[in-house]
């Protein structure tokens, strides 16, 4: 029991947060029912029956679960017997094997606290400012969450995936994690609100932080490597503290880490792909292990396209001898991968070097210079360890090979909503994992002088200096002259690894739920009007609005209203086109930032709303040959002709929302 202890410690902690933040407790009940019988059941049993040999109970039961994951997501036709098949045909495998490394208490109490520490950063960021649906008042949430719970609705009832209010128009898109909270909404009956606000993510965050510890541990075979590579990842923040996260410096795991759910659900499946390739590098595999690569590397494809990219660039970092064979493999799987779901689409991605500073550069080379140099501190401390690695073989060569393909594709790409960003991110866990493997020590004297920077940094983040490339300057000084007092070159690494440490919490404090500025505000009529539509209509009925953008704040004139499709997990014929390929395209075609303003066709677009605000028959018959069975208007953006009540039924109002049925098409 006592070794069990830090995995019941967070397992109660995450328990109350979720409780304290009023979630039914039958519905964590469920959760843990499917998390433990549908994923980490089953997908143990398939990496025991792959893997090459057994190493710890950690590593069966965290890489398992990541396989059943991926699993997860190939079993969906057979989703309810999948389960019960996989321990009918591997039951041998239920037997625990004689396990030659156990991990330390201290090991375990380690990871629980990066664990606890990590969850906690989520908690006040993210969960306890988003309520899973607005009910005593409005409810500010940032855009691209209720687009990607949209996304999740939509894979809950339809395949392939569509744009969600765009009616059938399908969608290229790494949609693996939001196939996974739809089959968790499928197996459970939790509600998908409830599932994305509160019960996933945390889960979801625990297991990144057990997985990239003993991909560390595994890779590096060294034990204490995992907690410290964790720690790196998922405590501390970049050495500088930005005031916008998506702006140049972006960020590694405040902000990115919940605004986007492929991010952390990426991460975690790159830690086993990780520990795989390596494996391989060393030459310990068998014709399993390829089994096992496949697999992997197909659910990271899946998750998000940036990661295989800059794993392939590792690959050829560590030298044609050794390397080959696996990175065919993962050049097929990414190639498969772009051809069946994206579409051979790069999503707006286009070739613009120090395009991610163009806000202050302005094509000036000094400038650029200055910025890369502040870009690779403020975002590099945290791999310093890489520069103590004494010898560099092909898994040292791999590990750091992507490490800098990521930042190096996130300077060198562009993308319209920032997305080059993703590519450093993916890049991280491998120098992670590297940078702690080149620690030896971290003397009392370095962690101290790192809580000294930290808290200066907390209390004075530099506001006199106008450009963010000075504040980090300023920043990496105060750091070079702490590292100095601490007397060894071990302390002075202890404070450059760890000079970040107010970051998460800086940005928990300050930027929690990235503020309003990029927002749309949900109230609680609005989300009951669309729930309401989620209890009357079926999946195959589509929704007409007069809802395009997002009326209000900052973000007024975007077309990224995506709450009806969010709350309703209904299909809308046209909404909100912001997050499609076409305004991907456009914007990528012009050189513009956000999404397309003005939508592609605008006889369609007359069309939708000709049928509100002047309806006639021929217009209502015309919404109806296109599957429309309901209209829902939303007053504060257009008030409805009262002839739309005459030739339709008015099926639910309140406050701004009107809902209105069709009932045939009219003659």
């Amino acid at each position: 029991m006592a070794r069990w202890l830090p995995a019941l410690t967070v397992a109660a902690a995450v328990t109350t947060i979720l409780l304290v933040l009023k979630t039914d407790i039958s519905d964590i009940v469920r959760y843990c029912a499917y998390v433990g019988l549908a994923v980490v059941l089953p997908g143990t049993l398939i990496y025991r029956a792959l893997r090459r040999d057994p190493h710890s109970l950690v590593e069966d039961l965290a890489f398992g679960t990541a396989v059943g994951l991926v699993v997860e997501i190939a079993a969906r036709p057979i989703f309810w017997a999948w389960p019960i098949l996989t321990v009918i045909l591997l039951r041998r495998h239920l037997r625990t094997p004689a396990y030659p490394q156990r991990p330390t208490r201290a090991w375990s109490w380690s990871v629980a606290a990066v664990a606890l520490g990590f969850v906690g950063y989520l908690t006040w960021a993210f969960l306890r400012v988003n309520p899973p649906v607005p009910t005593s008042g409005p409810a500010d949430y940032m855009i691209d969450q209720l687009n990607l719970l949209a996304v999740a609705g939509d894979l809950r009832h339809h395949f392939p995936l569509a744009v969600p209010e765009l009616g059938a128009e399908p969608l290229p898109y790494h949609w693996f994690t939001y196939a996974h909270l739809a089959a968790a909404g499928r197996l459970t009956g939790v509600d998908l609100p409830v599932l994305w606000f509160r019960l996933d993510l945390p889960a979801l965050a625990v297991l990144a932080v057990v997985l990239l510890a003993v991909a560390a541990w595994r890779v590096t075979g060294r034990a204490w490597a995992g907690p410290l590579a964790a720690a790196l990842m998922y405590t501390v923040g970049e050495a500088v503290l930005p005031a916008r996260a998506p702006a140049f410096f972006g960020t590694i795991t405040a902000y990115y880490s919940w605004s986007s759910r492929s991010v952390l659900f990426a991460s975690a499946l790159s830690m086993p792909l990780i520990a795989v390739l390596a494996q391989i590098l060393r030459r310990a595999n068998t014709a399993r292990t390829w089994l096992l690569l496949a697999l992997l590397a197909a659910g990271v494809a899946g998750a998000k396209s940036t990661v295989l990219p800059v794993a392939l660039a590792g690959l050829v970092c560590a030298g044609p001898r050794r390397a080959w064979r696996p990175a065919a493999v993962l050049a097929g799987v990414f190639g498969l991968a772009m051809l069946f779901l994206y579409g051979g689409e790069g999503g707006g991605l286009t070739w613009k070097p120090f395009g991610i500073m163009a806000d202050f550069a302005h094509g000036r080379p000094a400038v650029i210079a200055a910025g890369l140099g502040a870009y690779a501190v403020a975002m590099g401390c945290r791999l310093a360890g890489m520069v103590m690695i004494r010898e560099w073989g092909p898994v040292e060569r791999f590990l750091a090979g992507a490490a800098l393909a990521g930042f190096a594709a996130a300077v060198l790409v562009w993308h319209n909503s920032w997305g080059q960003h993703f590519f450093a991110i993916a890049g991280f866990p491998f120098g992670v994992i590297l940078s702690a493997a080149g620690v030896r020590r971290l003397p009392v004297r370095g962690l101290v002088g790192a809580a000294a920077v930290a808290v200066v940094a907390w209390v004075a983040p530099f506001p006199p200096l106008r450009l963010p490339i000075y504040s980090v300057y300023a920043f990496a000084g105060l750091a070079v002259l702490v590292a100095l007092f601490t007397g060894t070159k071990s302390g002075a690494l202890a404070v450059v690894l760890f000079a970040g440490a107010a970051g998460l919490p800086y940005d928990a404090a300050h930027h929690a739920n990235l503020g309003t500025a990029y927002h749309v505000r949900v109230t609680p009529d609005q989300a009951a009007g669309a729930r309401w539509l989620r209890a009357h209509s079926t999946p195959d009925e589509y929704v007409a609005t007069n809802v395009h953008r997002v009326g209000s704040g900052p973000q007024a004139r975007q077309s990224l209203a995506y709450w009806i499709s969010a709350y309703s997990e209904r299909r809308v014929l046209l909404g909100s086109w912001g997050y499609s390929p076409e305004s991907n395209a456009i914007q990528a075609a012009s050189g513009g930032v956000g999404p397309a303003l003005d939508y592609w066709d605008p006889d369609r677009l007359r069309a939708n709303d000709l049928a509100v605000y002047e309806p006639t028959p021929d217009r209502l018959r015309w919404l109806w040959d296109r599957r429309v069975r309901w209209i829902l208007v939303d007053r504060a953006q257009g008030r409805e002709s009262p002839r739309l009540a005459d030739q339709t039924s008015l099926v639910w109002s309140a406050g701004e929302i009107v809902i209105y049925r069709l009932t045939g098409p009219c003659r």
